[in-house]
């Protein structure tokens, strides 16, 4: 089974990430456009909601922020 990892998976212009996933549960995340032009703000958006996740084995969760515009 795969280890509780953050991974950036999609990325907006100017290197703003957009979503990203846990590797172990495949939980995605996504950045609320208010984030956009700001790579950092999103980056650490993306980290807590990861970090205040909890896997759950055998179900996909469903995701959290705001969908990409």
């Amino acid at each position: 089974m795969a280890e509780r990892s953050f991974v950036i998976v999609m990325k907006y212009r100017d290197q703003v990430p957009s979503m990203a996933s846990c590797a172990k549960c495949q939980y995605k995340f996504f950045t609320p456009s208010d984030f956009r032009g700001n790579c950092r703000g999103a980056e650490l958006y993306l980290l807590d909601k990861f970090d205040l996740h909890e896997c759950r084995e055998g179900t996909k969760s469903q995701p959290t922020g705001n969908d990409p515009a």
